[in-house]
């Protein structure tokens, strides 16, 4: 059974590996520079957000990192940069738990939205959509969020 829970300093590498393999599985270059400052940030409370883990035993499995941005139009937003579930655990449930916890991290935040992004191109099965099935609170759109 999957454990998600919020990162801590010790996961950092693991974070770090999760988040280069999105890149890539997406045709982006990973830029392990900007990676570690995003999750640096994150994990030092530098900026307001949330990094998540799936743990799967002891290893990380999953992960989810989103910022906090406060919207004069949509109230307390929260952005996910970047979704990822190790491609040997898919369909087993741990995208859905991490999306489930990282609305209950939001309504604790007191959000009125969440954004995420679907790059273009990205097969509707590797979407993490139940997010945006999850009330008016969460959206999901193709493309830039507007």
């Amino acid at each position: 059974m999957v454990l998600i829970e919020r990162a801590n300093p010790t996961d950092r590498a693991d974070v770090e590996r999760l988040i280069a393999a999105y890149h890539a599985s997406e045709s982006m270059k990973p830029r392990p520079e900007r990676i570690t400052w995003a999750v640096e940030q994150v994990l030092r409370n530098r900026v307001g957000g949330v990094l998540l883990v799936a743990r799967e035993k002891r290893a990380v499995v999953g992960v989810a990192l989103a910022v906090y941005s406060p919207s004069a139009e949509h109230g307390r937003l929260l952005l996910v940069n970047d979704f990822f579930v190790d491609p040997a655990m898919r369909r087993k449930g741990v995208g859905r738990a991490l999306a489930t916890r990282l609305l209950d991290e939001a309504k604790a935040m007191r959000v009125e939205r969440i954004d995420l992004e679907v790059t273009p191109g990205t097969p509707l099965g590797r979407t993490p959509s139940r997010i945006a099935d999850s009330g008016p609170a969460a959206s999901c759109a193709p493309g830039p969020v507007p």
